[in-house]
């Protein structure tokens, strides 16, 4: 139940215009992607590590790779926890029904923000008025699977294949402008493994990639966790939304 991570996946889909016609997808690859989806639908609360890399383009005009780990945990449809160590350095956001704080640990600042008081539409909100950044927001979606077959001009099974030795269901999905790539669980839950983006209508084809580990599937989670308590020696500021930098 997040919106954006990252700036991919059906984020930037859902931009595209659709092709009512010779379009492939198999019946196959839909039925995992829809299992996948009513699984993660379906959690009361949850906990995921996700390991990311994206290509940017540096100040001398090279493509080069960033990477950053997010630990996130999940309870209920109104409060959300995100630490996030990347380039920008230690990052944490707190979020829980209608309050979200979001804390930097380099400037040893924090801000607080008034938002929605439901995770999903807490994190369109801020996708778009403050850029950041949600991690594997798309998949918990409940239109994940329609938003994606809307989009996509081809989705086939690629087959079966093994990541850090956990068997997993191939699936390939692709219109004009990106090629998206799912590793799904063969086990019980059918939870995302890994998943890559090629932004293949971008010079260079720039990619982003996932990976996925220490699924924790509805763990009690204390309430008190998802309460922002600012450390000792940090300011509050005020954050800028987009439209006013």
């Amino acid at each position: 139940m997040m919106k954006q991570l990252f700036t991919c996946l059906v984020a930037a889909v859902l931009c595209l215009p659709g092709q009512a016609q010779g379009r492939q997808q198999d019946s196959l690859a839909i039925l995992l992607i829809d299992r996948m989806s009513d699984v993660i639908g379906d959690l009361e609360s949850c906990h995921f590590t996700v390991q990311s890399s994206r290509d940017v383009v540096d100040t001398h005009g090279l493509q080069v790779k960033q990477f950053t780990q997010y630990e996130v945990y999940l309870s209920g449809n109104d409060k959300l926890l995100v630490n996030a160590q990347g380039p920008r350095g230690h990052r944490a956001l707190w979020f829980n029904a209608g309050v979200l704080a979001h804390y930097n640990q380099e400037e040893k600042n924090y801000a607080l923000l008034r938002v929605p008081e439901k995770t999903i539409e807490m994190i369109d909100s801020v996708s778009k008025w403050y850029e950041m950044e949600f991690p594997a927001a798309d998949f918990f979606y409940p239109t994940f699977t329609d938003d994606l077959l809307d989009h996509a001009d081809v989705v086939k099974f690629l087959g079966r294949t093994t990541i850090n030795g956990q068997e997993c269901f191939h699936v390939l999905a692709s219109n004009q402008e990106m090629t998206m790539q799912f590793w799904i669980a063969n086990d019980a839950f059918n939870l995302p493994v890994r998943y890559a983006i090629t932004y293949t209508g971008q010079s260079g084809h720039p990619q982003y990639e996932a990976s996925f580990s220490n699924w924790q599937v509805n763990p009690s989670l204390p309430l008190a966790m998802f309460n922002f308590q600012p450390p000792p020696g940090v300011t509050q500021v005020r954050m800028l939304a987009t439209d006013e930098r």
